[in-house]
């Protein structure tokens, strides 16, 4: 009898085991640190020019695409003052960014509780700081493309806009998002190991199905919908009107996204922790 009072005493709200889990995470920040800069810097190691390659990268990939979509194919979604010849190349890039870092961190849930065997057998590690710490690195990494974007709209507009400074909050709603994802599909492809395969085939749709490559004004009426209820097109756009149009994403969609973004951070860790205790068997 006392000891199911005492386990019933144990039992804690959703809201009070959210506060625990941040708070055991917080505690683990060095973990944290420690394997997102690991992720993060391992691409570069043993190269010439290391972390330069952070800052190369991005700005190579500006300058193909501007070459490719404005000049050769003669692309022009943005209309700059003086010469356009960049506008499609800037206007890519900055969908690809809020894009790629979604897409990476997902494409890496999928098989993250296998490929890491080594730290779920040992019983001791806490691993819900994986995908924290997968969905972080590839945040940071897109930082650093965000920073060339910027030096880029700099040089060649000679102006940067003042909304720039909302980017690292939209960047940290969007981990939220992307973590919620993540601990989602890490638990699920521990358990399913065809999810892998079958997210890669998503995250293409996804691809095609958010204003990267085209312009929102494009979607025919009867077809809005793809825009209005994908969260990548409220980032995007979000990402494009702060870095390259200087406005800010109205206060209702906003709302939303945040919303929707922590509900699917709590789905997905609450998913997590339940199947946790059988990712030493699954792998």
């Amino acid at each position: 009898m006392q000891a199911q009072v005492g386990a019933q005493g144990e039992k804690r709200s959703f809201p009070e085991a959210l506060r625990g889990a941040a708070g055991a995470l917080y505690e683990r920040r060095w973990l944290i640190v420690y394997l997102a800069r690991r992720q993060l810097f391992a691409g570069y190691q043993g190269s010439f020019l290391g972390v330069a390659w952070a800052f190369l990268t991005p700005l190579l990939l500006v300058v193909l695409y501007t070459l490719i979509f404005s000049e050769i194919l003669g692309l022009r979604f943005r209309e700059v003052q003086g010469d356009s010849s960049l506008n499609f190349g800037l206007y890519l890039y900055c969908g690809l960014l809020a894009f790629l870092s979604f897409s990476e961190a997902l494409n890496r849930s999928a098989a993250l509780i296998k490929t890491n065997s080594q730290f779920v057998k040992n019983l001791v590690f806490p691993t819900e700081v994986l995908p924290l710490t997968t969905s972080l690195g590839s945040m940071v990494d897109k930082l650093f493309g965000f920073v060339v974007l910027a030096g880029v709209l700099f040089v060649m507009e000679g102006r940067l806009n003042w909304t720039l400074v909302f980017v690292p909050v939209l960047m940290l709603l969007q981990l939220v998002f992307v973590l919620g994802l993540s601990y989602f599909f890490a638990a699920l492809g521990a358990l399913v190991p065809d999810v892998r395969s079958t997210l890669q085939a998503v995250v293409r749709v996804m691809f095609f199905a958010t204003p990267i490559v085209w312009p929102v004004s494009m979607v025919p009426e009867h077809l809005s919908f793809v825009v209005d209820y994908n969260p990548l097109a409220f980032l995007v756009e979000a990402f494009r009107g702060l870095v390259l149009d200087g406005t800010l994403p109205s206060l209702a969609s906003l709302g939303w996204f945040t919303l929707f973004a922590f509900a699917v951070l709590a789905l997905g860790y609450a998913t997590f922790m339940k199947v946790k205790p059988r990712f030493a068997d699954l792998v």
